[in-house]
């Protein structure tokens, strides 16, 4: 006699149950993998700065600042990435987080810009003494492409590509004004790639978590993120 299942008698399991089960297993690896493969690349970019930081005082040349007309004019395109455009910028994005109703977008938004720009200012002050101006971190560098990995992470899917895209040749324009001017070196542009490849890999991770709490959200709107992140403190004390 053939031994009953579960497709057989009164008890069946649903058709497609299988292939449900294995899609979630297999998008809770591609979660998994992708959340290693974003703190490896920031614990990465971290080490990478600061062997470069230790490197950096060792190394003779010392870029040279130019007087030539393109730096001049290189210059007058440098002085209006200055606070009150970052924080303009920075406005903005806090607004299209909070339009698209993404749980973590503003707090996301807010530590790759501020966190950034704090750890090139406390890489500076500790540098300051054994490096050269020039190959220190670029602020204004910092300040670009880390509000392009911000607007990368609230932005949706169709405007995504051409945000990188814009985003990635104004950091590179950014670059070259610098190095025409003599302000920072190659060494400061590295580091200050660095230190973005710090904090945007380190809050995509975060992001990634947004599609789920915003369908729970959905579902119970006085259950936010901030609710959960209290209950999740509250478990760990």
């Amino acid at each position: 006699m053939r031994s009953p299942s579960l497709d057989s008698g009164p008890i069946r399991s649903p058709r497609g149950a299988g292939n449900a089960s294995r899609s979630a297993n297999t998008s809770d690896r591609a979660h998994r993998r992708a959340i290693r493969t974003r703190l490896t690349v920031s614990g990465l970019c971290a080490v990478l700065l600061s062997v470069l930081l230790m490197w950096t005082p060792n190394m003779a040349p010392v870029w040279p600042v130019s007087t030539s007309p393109a730096a001049a004019l290189a210059s007058r395109a440098l002085s209006t990435i200055d606070v009150t455009a970052v924080l303009t910028v920075l406005a903005a994005l806090t607004v299209v987080a909070l339009v698209r109703k993404l749980p973590y977008g503003i707090g996301v938004v807010i530590a790759c810009v501020v966190g950034a720009e704090v750890t090139t200012a406390l890489v500076r002050h500790l540098a300051a003494s054994s490096t050269t101006a020039t190959d220190l971190p670029s602020g204004q560098l910092v300040a670009v492409t880390a509000l392009l990995g911000a607007a990368s992470m609230v932005a949706s899917a169709t405007w995504r590509p051409m945000i990188l895209g814009l985003g990635t040749v104004a950091a590179l324009a950014v670059g070259v004004a610098q190095l025409v001017v003599g302000s920072v070196s190659p060494v400061g542009i590295v580091s200050a790639l660095l230190i973005t490849g710090v904090w945007w890999p380190a809050c995509s991770v975060v992001m990634l978590f947004s599609p789920a709490t915003a369908a729970r959200e959905a579902r119970n709107p006085f259950d936010t993120a901030a609710l959960v992140a209290q209950r999740r403190m509250g478990r760990f004390r």
